[in-house]
């Protein structure tokens, strides 16, 4: 962490789907026409090592999805002071991060609390301050040392200061708390033993602004919901 910048600890975590048109196309979707928006649960986040449940239904196809994270620096939506004339302003920073989603439980779920809000099913890395240019901004994965994915800002469907202002219309974030803006195309599955890197950096050649690393591992078995006794009053 940079040491003018607070520890990460984040209220919410907000996540953005299909926000590059490519990685859309190569799940079958078309390309929202406004941003599509979910939750991953504070209780997701993990460092350093993320555990792959085994489901009840059997086994699951779990991705890894390289994504920027964006850590505000301000109080944001209905109640809070207009945003800046340059709504990037009310970012404080930019991290790595990796959204994992099951790609099965998606399917099977309309509400994605399994898919995508288990215990390990959110990684954020460092923090790195703010940069000039939200629009001049790359995203690369690495998957067990081959490169899986390749990004631009500047590909992006709903760039980061739209976002902003949109997200301020009718949504209350809370300055510390993040945004995870959208993979791009080259999610692939995951099992026990692989490693992952995600890096964020500049379109121009120069050190990378941040980096995450993750081991992925064998989580636990979850046992599948029984009812204990009969419901009270049946």
């Amino acid at each position: 962490m940079t040491p003018d910048l607070p520890p990460l600890a984040p209220a919410q975590v907000l996540a953005v789907g299909r926000n590059y048109a490519e990685h859309a196309a190569e799940l079958g979707h078309e390309a929202p026409k406004a941003p599509l928006l979910f939750w991953k649960p504070i209780g997701s986040l993990v460092h350093g090592r993320c555990p792959l449940p085994r489901w009840p239904e059997g086994p699951t196809r779990i991705d890894y999805e390289g994504e920027i994270a964006l850590v505000l620096d301000r109080h944001l939506g209905p109640g809070t002071p207009p945003l800046p004339e340059d709504a990037w302003r009310a970012v404080r920073s930019v991290a790595a991060a990796v959204d994992v989603s099951d790609r099965d439980l998606q399917k099977l779920e309309p509400q994605w609390v399994r898919a995508k809000g288990f215990h390990g099913a959110c990684a954020v890395g460092e923090q790195a301050p703010r940069p000039a240019d939200p629009e001049a901004l790359r995203l690369d994965t690495w998957k067990n040392d081959v490169h899986v994915q390749s990004g631009r800002t500047a590909q992006l469907l709903f760039p980061f200061r739209d976002l902003l202002v949109y997200l301020h219309g009718f949504l209350r974030l809370y300055a510390g708390d993040v945004i995870l803006t959208g993979t791009p195309a080259g999610v692939g599955p995951l099992a026990p033993g692989d490693r992952l890197r995600v890096v964020v950096g500049q379109d121009a050649p120069g050190a990378p602004l941040a980096s995450l690393e993750v081991t992925f591992e064998e989580g636990p078995v979850v046992a599948p919901f029984r009812r204990s006794s009969a419901a009270p009053g049946l």
